[in-house]
């Protein structure tokens, strides 16, 4: 997980919202259409780097959904509209029939509440990596063990395609040197020329961190 700084919401959706309250509609997601909904997906997109928002794998349009933190059953109808609650998520995949959508992140969390926020700050210091690929909860802060088991068997982040995806991208790490460690950490740390974070950037780092003492 990567902590993500949520943006303003896109001005079409701010500029449809007040004009179905102008025009008194009892508005909510399910009357949510495009263009406006395809705008809010694009604007999660941008401003998580394109890396989802609970497992940090590279996403676009096509395998990813907007995801509702605070599930919908247990908030209300225009609630369900609230920007600062819509992230992107993989589980989803357009190419693909809905029942081979992978159960992982946002497709298996469903109604359920997760422990740790990508909208906490500090949401990164809840997990250690394995060499293996497999998130764990951190070793260092027993406070935040059990949230961190909630969240990872809620969105079940330690599914065979994750851990292998995490695997792949600590590969980068075999046979390198201080100092291209310190610049691999950069490059986790930062979106690229085109918007987008490494895939799995939060695990690379936590070896780069861990094992090559980098900052």
């Amino acid at each position: 997980m990567k902590y993500i700084q949520k943006g303003k919401e896109p001005q079409i959706f701010s500029d449809w919202k007040t004009t179905q309250k102008s025009l008194g509609v009892n508005y909510n997601y399910k009357s949510f259409r495009n263009p406006e909904k395809d705008s809010v997906h694009s604007s999660l997109l941008s401003e998580q780097g394109y890396i989802c928002c609970y497992c940090c794998q590279r996403v676009d349009k096509t395998n990813s959904h907007i995801e509702h933190l605070a599930p919908q059953s247990k908030t209300d109808s225009e609630s369900s509209l609230d920007y600062t609650n819509m992230l992107g998520s993989c589980g989803r995949d357009t190419n693909k029939p809905e029942y081979c959508w992978p159960e992982y992140c946002g497709h298996k969390k469903g109604d359920l509440a997760i422990g740790v926020s990508p909208l906490q700050a500090n949401c990164e210091e809840f997990f250690d990596y394995s060499s293996t690929g497999e998130i764990l909860p951190t070793a260092n802060n027993l406070a935040h063990q059990k949230d961190a088991q909630t969240t990872i068997k809620v969105l079940g982040l330690n599914h065979y395609d994750l851990t292998q995806g995490r695997i792949q991208a600590l590969e980068a790490l075999e046979g390198i040197t201080q100092q291209e460690a310190e610049l691999l950490a950069q490059v986790c740390q930062q979106m690229n020329a085109q918007g987008r974070y490494q895939p799995f950037c939060n695990a690379v780092l936590y070896f780069l961190k861990n094992y090559f003492a980098v900052s």
